[in-house]
């Protein structure tokens, strides 16, 4: 970007711009109704984004099809790792390809912790009444005794959208937090357990919809506990070096067992060895606490200082896998031990429409709820659409009402996040182009 230039530098013009093209590509892509041609008005957003270095690279896909033999609809790569410097661990700069490996960002938040819980939930084995505390002993203090499990997957529990002062800051004290290059280890997952459980609240427990990474976090222990007790995984099971006894190390294990390796997500993970980190696309240019860019590791730097794991961030996957996971939420079977068709109902509803338009877990694109759906990132796709971002440039759309699934995993924090404004029209945009190109080829077939 060059110092002081308008049209790289101001968001109205990329907005009216975007916009522009897609009405017109949208409009072309429709006009042909078939073969790989139709989609081109969802890839030139996606080249338009690029172009604009609201991200380097992307993956995308679209299905309407439950059997996982099915061909996607569309399936597309743009754009390379950075915008020309080598990553860490690749001597170039690698085209971004369908087997990338993105961070997932928040929506760890759906594909692990999530998911996770509501398999609990499923088997009878926790409510969603259930008070936290009866799961966290000591979680009970500062005025937190009546958080509930649904508190915690509404984001209404009272957090702040953070822990402050943050894990990985000097103040927090981690032991590592001092180094240069502080290492992705387990030396500070109980002192940020502890404070965890000390936590104070912004707001009474079920008052107020705050999106809160700190109820995520909560979440994620809790899946690990109950993991433990109820003898799903064992220490054995837990990752090397990850310290006995802790709930996020039984949540890992868990994650990896009964989400991940269950459910159709082979390559997903929280932890990717670093022979293989050649194949993530890189995020931050962290400056202020790693002083390196980050390839392989987790961006969030308060996951990074819990080890690698939270129910907030964490999680490493190709896009194959989340459109494998979306399939299994969207196209749940009735008798599915592991995510069956009423707990899948249940879990994607919104719950309370003068709050907020959250599902559990999942938030919805529901434009008419206060938090209008996160701005209405699934574009123009159904109000019923549930859904989740990450922070990385990631995004997962579900629409029901068409049965139809779109992902979009980019890693626009590379270099760094300046362009969050930009990464939500570029969302917005992907998901209108889909939706748009997807009901004409559907009107046309009717006709």
């Amino acid at each position: 970007r060059v110092a002081g230039s308008s049209p790289l530098g101001s968001k109205q013009w990329y907005s009216m711009l975007a916009l522009l093209l897609l009405v017109v590509a949208a409009a072309e892509a429709c006009a042909l109704g078939h073969g790989d041609d139709a989609w081109g008005a969802a890839t030139a957003v996606l080249q338009d984004a690029v172009a604009a270095r609201v991200f380097p690279g992307c993956a995308a896909a679209v299905t309407d099809a439950g059997d996982e033999t099915a061909p996607l609809l569309y399936a597309v790569a743009v754009g390379n790792f950075t915008y020309g410097v080598p990553p860490p661990y690749n001597g170039g700069n690698p085209a971004t390809d369908l087997e990338s490996l993105f961070d997932m960002a928040s929506c760890s938040k759906v594909v692990a912790a999530t998911t996770a819980l509501a398999q609990f939930y499923q088997r009878g084995e926790v409510s969603l009444d259930t008070k936290v505390a009866s799961l966290l002993p000591g979680f009970e203090q500062n005025g937190k005794a009546d958080i509930t499990i649904r508190n915690l997957l509404l984001h209404n529990a009272g957090f702040p959208p953070d822990p402050s002062p943050g894990y990985a800051t000097a103040s927090f004290g981690c032991p590592n937090t001092g180094e240069d290059h502080p290492a992705e280890d387990f030396s500070c997952t109980s002192m940020c357990y502890k404070s965890m459980l000390s936590q104070t609240l912004q707001y009474p427990p079920g008052s107020q919809y705050v999106y809160s990474d700190l109820s995520m976090m909560t979440l994620a222990n809790c899946v690990g506990r109950l993991a433990a007790d109820l003898g799903y995984v064992t220490d054995a099971d837990t990752q090397l070096g990850c310290p006995v006894g802790e709930q996020l190390c039984y949540y890992e294990a868990y994650v990896r067992r009964y989400v991940f390796e269950a459910m159709g997500m082979p390559s997903s993970r929280f932890f990717v060895d670093e022979d293989q980190r050649s194949s993530c696309a890189p995020t931050l240019n962290d400056t202020s606490y790693r002083h390196t860019v980050v390839q392989g590791l987790v961006e969030d730097s308060n996951a990074y200082a819990m080890g690698g794991v939270s129910g907030h961030a964490g999680v490493f996957a190709p896009l194959r896998d989340i459109v494998a996971f979306a399939r299994r939420w969207l196209f749940a079977a009735t008798d599915d031990p592991l995510l069956n068709a009423t707990t899948a109902a249940l879990f994607v509803k919104e719950q309370n429409h003068a709050q907020s338009s959250r599902a559990l877990g999942w938030n919805t694109n529901d434009y008419t709820a206060p938090d209008q759906g996160w701005n209405q990132c699934c574009g123009t796709l159904s109000e019923s659409t549930f859904m989740h971002i990450g922070y990385t440039g990631t995004m997962i759309c579900v629409d029901p009402a068409r049965n139809l699934i779109v992902v979009l995993l980019t890693n626009h924090v590379y270099p760094t996040a300046d362009n969050a404004d930009e990464m939500h029209q570029a969302r917005q945009n992907f998901a209108t182009a889909v939706q748009q190109i997807y009901d004409g080829q559907r009107s046309r077939q009717q006709e």
